[in-house]
């Protein structure tokens, strides 16, 4: 082992992307450190060999991670924990019982990073702000960042190299192993039922988003979602809105109706009408307002550079991505509503009438959330259903009102739609479930509808 390796052993468990990005921090400081993860042959387990200080690696084939054996934790300080292993998972258990650091890699940069950090978390558009906010920040000629959930994992910006801040999304397995974080601005843009499967309840996963908020210089909330709403809102707190109602235009960005759409302010100062836009719906529009509410708590003159960056923001593939326009039918790929709340501010961003209906593609793995909220939108909104995957059954089961189809697969469930189009049509494919029944994520699910649309739609 080279002479500079530094002594305290760190365990870090789990070898995806954050997991292989803590190895290659510690190579680059000269820490030792060893590997495991549950799995019999991890998707990292190539690269380990091109890693420098790496003294042990256990895979779930040579190590039983339900009976432990202590020796590996000898003259441990530390375990880096990958968001996708459960915190009561029985090795991370033993690992505390012994007074070992348990922490997320988020939490390795907190201690480390001296710039300041915007912080972004929701259930539904982290990753489209956090996009939309680097993008005006490198506009206005700052050296911005993205990482966490998006773009780089943290600590590959370590040792830091220039970078004037970091646009930060967090999801809420990153949080809880999240402690020293103290965010210039954080972000919580709306709240709704996911992950159940990691937490004991709804207000349990709340809890653990709303961490954000805390030591935070500036904080930002959604006015039209009192989940999201902190426990004392202070003078450095903010927020946004879309709903049709009378505004505190002090601290609030909002929207209102004009002749061609939407005209958005941010705290009464009009910015762009959402016919400049290059994206749509009242989603998005309140994802604009967060960004915009982010550069004004950090002082960012909204200049022509930033408005044209914003006006050339069409979005992230696979989040209500315009796929086909034609013969009166938009197509439209919103893959990444893997949950209830996307799928539901889905619908209500397509605005329907007697001479426009909606067709939605939905389905796959509910991860045991509760679907009723979808009942009223489903049966003001939709005309028709086209199911697919595993839970399928459970949208049909949902309302009486609305027609179902039930398919076998992607290409299946465009034909059928297809089929069901009649006048001006919005075929809309937002599942509200995970895709892993059918799918390795929601990008290849996204991919096979843009394939399946272009071949017959």
């Amino acid at each position: 082992m080279n002479k500079q390796t530094k002594k305290s052993k760190q365990i870090i468990f789990g070898l995806g992307q954050s997991g292989l990005s803590c190895a290659r921090y510690f190579d680059r400081i000269g820490q030792a450190y060893s590997l495991f993860d549950t799995r019999e042959e991890p998707p990292g387990e190539k690269d380990i060999a091109s890693l420098k200080y790496c003294e042990k690696y256990y895979s779930g084939k040579k190590f039983d991670f339900e009976s432990i054996d202590e020796s590996v934790f000898a003259n441990c300080q530390q375990m880096i924990v990958s968001p996708g292993i459960a915190l009561e998972t029985p090795f991370v258990e033993k690992a505390k019982q012994l007074n070992i650091d348990v922490c997320g890699d988020v939490e390795l940069f907190a201690r480390t990073c001296n710039k300041p950090i915007i912080a972004i978390t929701g259930s539904n558009g982290k990753s489209t702000v956090t996009d939309l906010t680097d993008r005006l920040l490198n506009a206005a000629g700052m050296n911005s960042q993205k990482g966490g959930n998006i773009g780089l994992a943290v600590l590959d910006f370590l040792p830091e190299q220039g970078n004037e801040i970091y646009v930060l999304e967090l999801s809420s397995f990153q949080l809880d192993t999240t402690y020293s974080l103290k965010p210039e601005v954080a972000v919580l843009l709306n709240l709704s039922e996911d992950h159940l499967d990691r937490y004991q309840g709804f207000d349990d996963y709340c809890q653990s988003k709303k961490r954000i908020y805390k030591d935070a210089k500036y904080v930002i909330f959604n006015q039209d979602d009192h989940l999201t709403y902190p426990s004392t809102i202070s003078e450095r707190a903010f927020s946004f809105s879309v709903l049709p109602k009378a505004q505190d235009t002090e601290n609030v960005s909002r929207i209102d109706r004009s002749a061609s759409g939407y005209d958005l302010y941010v705290k009464g100062q009009f910015v762009i009408a959402s016919d400049e836009l290059s994206i749509t719906g009242i989603h998005n529009f309140a994802n604009v307002l967060a960004s915009l509410t982010i550069l004004d708590c950090l002082k960012v003159k909204l200049d022509e550079n930033i408005l044209k960056a914003l006006r050339s923001f069409s979005g992230l593939k696979h989040r209500f991505q315009l796929v086909l326009r034609g013969n009166n039918t938009e197509w439209i790929n919103d893959s990444k509503a893997t949950n209830v709340g996307a799928t539901i501010a889905a619908l209500n961003s397509v605005e329907t009438c007697e001479e426009h209906q909606l067709i939605l593609i939905a389905g796959g793995d509910s991860k045991q959330s509760d679907l009723t909220p979808l009942i009223e939108p489903l049966e003001t909104k939709v005309k028709s259903m086209v199911l697919l995957g595993k839970d399928a059954k459970l949208f049909a089961e949902l309302t009486s009102k609305v027609t179902s189809y039930f398919v076998d697969n992607m290409h299946q469930a465009v034909c059928k739609a297809k089929e069901l189009i009649s006048g001006q049509t919005t075929v809309l494919l937002s599942p509200a479930c995970a895709s892993l029944d059918m799918y390795e994520n929601f990008e290849e699910r996204g991919e096979e509808f843009i394939s399946a649309v272009r071949a017959c739609g």
